[in-house]
């Protein structure tokens, strides 16, 4: 009920500030997923320019590109080479990484866990998938061993140690034997001295953004619960780079 008042609030104060050439949009925030790209200004501004919501988000906020740099990669690495019929994943915000994964594998089921709600609702209304019941910290409704790709995108830059934790457990209890984990992280190859520099120079010293995680405790949760790591890549996360890491069991 008060996010309809205040859906209907914003509506009315935007059709008075729009002869003045205002408009009333959620606050930008690094530190906060929710509003690091913010729905209605992302909408219109990918309309405006002509462009698709996933490559309007790269110019602006990315790379041109990248998206696809993302997915090539992972074709690489053979992510997308067995049939893949069931697909879970994390944080898909505006759908630019699902819609691609979409089109390179085709499976007969994706469903996601979103925790903004105007993206979620986007999401099932443009690509028909299913969004699931989202805490933040689990995959509560989705069963153990019963996904072939589970992934997540830019999404374990934001969360805090003990989330992103919770989420490798969750992504391990649901995927198949023989399934494929992907995820990205930020280690300590993407904070090397030069890199740290530009993170610095864009203005980021009082930010929670992004996460560090070392990749050797990464690399030894995931072995030491008999996973295998297939390979690795790193992938540009202006104004540095992410790290991606693909295992299967």
């Amino acid at each position: 009920m008060a996010s309809q008042v205040k859906g209907t609030v914003k509506k009315v104060l935007n059709l008075i500030l729009a002869p003045f050439g205002f408009e009333l949009v959620k606050k930008h925030s690094w530190d906060n997923p929710k509003t690091y790209i913010p729905f209605e200004e992302t909408i219109n501004g990918a309309r405006e320019a002509g462009l698709s919501v996933g490559d309007f988000i790269d110019v602006n906020y990315q790379e041109p590109g990248a998206t696809q740099e993302t997915i090539d990669q992972m074709t690489a690495l053979g992510v997308f080479k067995d049939k893949i019929e069931r697909v879970c994943e994390i944080g898909p915000g505006s759908g630019r990484y699902l819609h691609k994964t979409l089109e390179a594998c085709h499976p007969k089921y994706y469903e996601f866990y979103e925790t903004a709600g105007d993206w979620a609702k986007w999401v099932v209304q443009n690509y028909h998938v299913v969004s699931q019941p989202t805490d933040g910290i689990s995959l509560s409704a989705t069963p153990s061993s019963s996904i072939d790709l589970i992934h997540a995108h830019r999404v374990f830059s934001y969360t805090p140690f003990f989330t992103t934790v919770s989420y490798f457990f969750e992504m391990m209890r649901v995927v198949k034997d023989g399934g494929k984990i992907v995820f990205d992280i930020t280690t300590e190859d993407c904070m090397k001295p030069a890199i740290l520099e530009k993170w610095l120079a864009a203005g980021f010293q009082g930010s929670s953004y992004p996460t560090f995680m070392s990749k050797r405790y990464v690399l030894d949760f995931f072995q030491n619960r008999d996973f295998t790591l297939v390979g690795n890549f790193c992938i540009i996360n202006k104004p540095g780079i992410t790290e991606y890491f693909m295992f299967t069991r």
